[in-house]
């Protein structure tokens, strides 16, 4: 009976001490638990970087003012450790770059002139040039010619951003006698325009006599697939700067590759010059750039430079080799360039003169 007694008492004391226990350790689990969380909320508050940082790494970085860049992954002092940005660059605002921008260009080509230069801490501002004007807002491309009212009245101005109104003025009896007639008369001189390409496909210009013979010019070939890398300088020696830029853009050079090469040999025209002759040759190639270059300065008005350009590579370009291909073409287009204007006023007028025999016998 004792024994009995004294088993059911030690159970009840070993009952009693794991309730304890178990009271005792809850607490303390509890307490720790939090106690991590409100480390780790104190860690993430210790890391947040006021308006002029930025985080890098769990770091705060200082941000560099406009007109600077860092000239360190992670700047803590604003006066070391920030560098201006260079002459032809510029940073507009608090940065964390390692490179400033390049300043815009405006080109004069395109009709935009400088309204402010650019400095360190903001960019080039362009406008449209006198009598120029843009309507797209903000005007990126180029701008447009003003229309010019030439005999009806002004309804309202060209400004940068809108082109000109011109009124409708009233017309009189012999106005109208007089449109007609020039209407009439350009009838006649796109005829005769007509008939002399045909004939000068045929190779008779209209001041030769069909009837004669001339003796046949002999004219030395020159090749398609001639390099041009080598004889680069000596070619834009002979055009200026504009016609450089006139001719690759007509190329389809894009503006933002001439702006660059411009902005790498800012001071150095001649080598403004090279560069920008040199990022069209290696678009175009080799084959055939002897003959787009002549063609296309003849497009674009300029036939006395490529009659120059010709003459030079004349002394540096083999005439004998086999499979090449004349250029007769681009001289008689030369040819034309001095000469058309002169045969069409001539045949013009000869037209013009017949018709008015004619309305005077009428």
């Amino acid at each position: 009976m004792a024994r009995g007694l004294l088993a059911l008492l030690l159970v009840a004391v070993l009952i009693i001490e794991a309730e304890c226990k178990s009271d005792t350790e809850h607490p303390i689990h509890v307490a720790y638990n939090r106690s991590i969380t409100r480390k780790r909320i104190i860690a993430k508050r210790e890391i947040k970087c006021t308006e002029d940082e930025y985080n890098l790494n769990g770091q705060c970085c200082k941000k560099c003012e406009p007109g600077y860049i860092k000239n360190i992954d992670c700047p803590t002092n604003v006066g070391e450790h920030c560098v201006s940005c260079k002459p032809g660059e510029y940073m507009d605002h608090a940065n964390t770059e390692d490179k400033c921008k390049r300043c815009a260009l405006c080109d004069s080509e395109l009709g935009f002139k400088v309204e402010k230069d650019c400095n360190t801490k903001q960019n080039t501002k362009c406008v449209c040039a006198e009598n120029y004007f843009c309507s797209s807002v903000p005007c990126t491309t180029h701008c447009e010619p003003c229309t010019i009212c030439e005999s009806a009245p002004v309804e309202e101005k060209c400004t940068p951003t809108s082109d000109a109104v011109c009124g409708v003025e009233g017309m009189p009896s012999w106005g109208i006698a007089a449109a007609v007639i020039s209407v009439i008369l350009l009838l006649v001189g796109s005829g005769a325009l007509l008939i002399f390409c045909k004939r000068k496909r045929k190779g008779i210009t209209c001041l030769e006599n069909p009837g004669e013979t001339h003796p046949e010019t002999i004219i030395p070939l020159v090749y398609t697939d001639v390099d041009l890398s080598s004889h680069i300088p000596i070619i834009v020696e002979e055009m200026t700067l504009p016609q450089v830029k006139k001719f690759v853009r007509y190329r389809q050079i894009s503006d933002p590759v001439i702006d660059q090469v411009l902005q790498d040999n800012i001071n150095d025209a001649s080598e403004q010059k090279i560069k920008l002759f040199q990022a069209w040759y290696q678009s175009h190639g080799m084959k055939g750039a002897y003959g787009t270059l002549l063609s296309s300065l003849r497009t674009l008005k300029m036939c006395a430079v490529a009659d120059k350009i010709e003459e030079k590579l004349k002394t540096v370009v083999s005439s004998n080799q086999e499979g090449g291909q004349s250029y007769n073409d681009n001289i008689e287009q030369s040819k034309a360039c001095n000469q058309e204007d002169e045969k069409s006023y001539h045949d013009n007028a000869e037209l013009s003169k017949t018709y008015s025999d004619s309305l005077e016998e009428t």
